[in-house]
């Protein structure tokens, strides 16, 4: 995996002084072992955000394919963490490199409604994300992403300056439904629940 870190040490200063961004919540990720971040997606910094706030823990991410293929952007996502995923198709090798993620004890993000927010409301998450989770049966933990939305919106070319946060939930219980047959119905339940998650940690106005 590539090395987030050094690059949170050099881009503290710009986060602080652009996006005032504060993570809540920390004490809910796991200090080892694999996980699954279930998050929201709004903005081109979310993932950035997710790595900045998970201090103690180095994440990867899945994004899809076009965004590898754009001039330094492509190069920073992969230095990130990120690995590319073919959308609108059943990607059996990012579906393999996500598992050989967890399996190797790391944890990884995954933005369940599939694609950025065009009116900051939340959507509803894609049942192939329950079946990654069905799939892994690894602790997923819930996440909030807020702020991005009016920094840095869908078909804006820049940002601009505004507070952000990510607030991180306890882990959310699944048992009932690994146990479920392994068809779509059940996968819809557990995008379903993770949605619910990530919606109770939205701050109130």
């Amino acid at each position: 995996m590539a090395s987030f870190p050094k690059l949170r040490f050099t881009t503290t200063w710009f986060i602080e002084l652009f996006f005032k961004t504060k993570g809540y919540g920390l004490e809910n990720i796991p200090a080892y072992g694999p996980f699954v971040v279930v998050a929201n997606h709004a903005s081109f910094l979310d993932p950035y955000l997710i790595g900045y706030t998970s201090v103690n823990r180095q994440v990867g991410f899945m994004a899809k394919e076009e965004l590898f293929k754009v001039p330094v952007f492509g190069s920073i996502i992969r230095y990130c963490g990120a690995f590319p995923v073919k959308r609108g198709v059943v990607d059996q090798s990012a579906i393999q490199r996500f598992h050989d993620f967890l399996h190797a004890g790391k944890p990884l993000v995954v933005f369940v409604e599939g694609t950025r927010t065009l009116d900051g409301q939340l959507q509803k998450a894609k049942k192939g994300s329950g079946m990654l989770l069905y799939n892994a049966k690894v602790p997923v933990i819930p996440a909030y992403i807020d702020g991005t939305f009016q920094c840095w919106p869908k078909g804006k070319l820049l940002p601009r300056p505004g507070k952000t946060s990510v607030t991180y939930g306890p882990a959310i219980p699944l048992d009932d439904l690994y146990v479920e047959k392994t068809e779509r119905t059940t996968y819809e339940k557990i995008a379903n629940r993770v949605m619910d998650s990530i919606a109770r940690l939205k701050p109130q106005a």
